[in-house]
């Protein structure tokens, strides 16, 4: 249970701070669902950024999340990459609360209706 993620990055320039927080809000989130969701095998971040140049910087970034049974995919966009972690963290950990809801076994307690 101590081994982390494999968490890949697509588009994130490797010069930028950002990068570094980045990675390390969404490790943290893998790390934190992986104990609900022992079934994720890797992660990725894809990030495209329309005009660079300039003095604002556009981001538009997907979070995949690859488990044994589906892949679970978030986007979002924006101009603060940081914000952007926040929010695909958030919708990460809103997963957690959905599987709890999906239980495998129907329970023995519940009556059918007659």
């Amino acid at each position: 249970m101590s081994e982390n993620v494999p968490l890949y990055e697509i588009g994130l320039s490797k010069e930028d701070p950002a990068t570094e927080l980045v990675m390390s809000k969404l490790g943290g989130a893998l790390n934190k669902a992986k104990r609900v969701l022992s079934e994720i095998i890797e992660a990725k971040i894809s990030v495209e950024s329309q005009n660079p140049e300039g003095s604002r910087t556009h981001y538009n970034a997907t979070f995949t999340v690859i488990t044994s049974k589906k892949r679970l995919i978030y986007t979002d966009k924006g101009w603060d990459i940081l914000k952007i972690a926040d929010e695909l963290c958030r919708k990460l950990e809103g997963e957690l609360t959905k599987h709890d809801h999906n239980r495998q076994k129907k329970s023995i307690r519940k009556k059918s209706d007659m």
